[in-house]
């Protein structure tokens, strides 16, 4: 009797919230932790987590699941904000952040077993978030099999203070690439769309 408490135990968790996701993020969290600790990394360094196509990632057509890779660019983004400072420094200054906006291209597919690595980088920022590019690399080959932009949104906190305070002195946000002050625009049209509709 004992073994079956312990099994429904064990299993009433998997069958209500997706374990595997707080396990992983939580996992995530501390290893990001533990690299600001041995060395900071600077707010425009590149960042880079790894990833193995496994068999809950796969879909119907056995190949990783298109919502896999924005899963597995949370934890990219986990630590990004986590190595680098940020999240500390938002916190701080009593902040935070969510994710304002997302687009994905996808370029090629990543097969079961197929080893891959996720390299997070800030491009730029604005007075209301960081921009972030996302790169989705396989193993095998190198070959980018999908690129993701974000938009950061910070909320009771500006970039630029969040800048400042990690930097100790105001700092100019690099260029904006092109595509990104495409996307932006894409985004703004959307918005004004949206609200023409209430």
């Amino acid at each position: 009797m004992a073994t079956v408490w312990l099994l429904v135990l064990f299993l009433v968790p998997f069958a209500f919230f997706d374990v595997w996701y707080f396990l992983n993020g939580f996992f995530t969290w501390m290893v990001a932790r533990l690299q600001k600790t041995l060395r900071r990394r600077g707010l425009l360094e590149e960042v880079v987590t790894y990833g193995l196509v496994t068999t809950t990632d796969l879909d119907f057509m056995c190949h990783k699941n298109n919502a896999r890779f924005s899963r597995k660019c949370d934890f990219g983004r986990f630590m990004l904000w986590g190595s680098t400072g940020t999240w500390d420094t938002v916190v701080k200054l009593g902040g935070s952040m969510t994710l304002g906006a997302s687009t994905i291209r996808f370029r090629r597919s990543l097969q079961f077993l197929e080893p891959f690595r996720v390299r997070s980088k800030v491009l730029c920022w604005d007075n209301k978030a960081f921009y972030v590019e996302q790169r989705l690399e396989s193993l095998r080959d190198n070959f980018i099999c999908a690129i993701v932009y974000c938009k950061q949104t910070m909320i009771r906190v500006s970039p630029a203070k969040v800048v400042e305070t990690m930097c100790g002195e105001p700092m100019a946000s690099p260029e904006f690439p092109s595509e990104i002050t495409t996307w932006i625009e894409m985004n703004n049209i959307s918005s004004e769309n949206l609200r023409k509709s209430l």
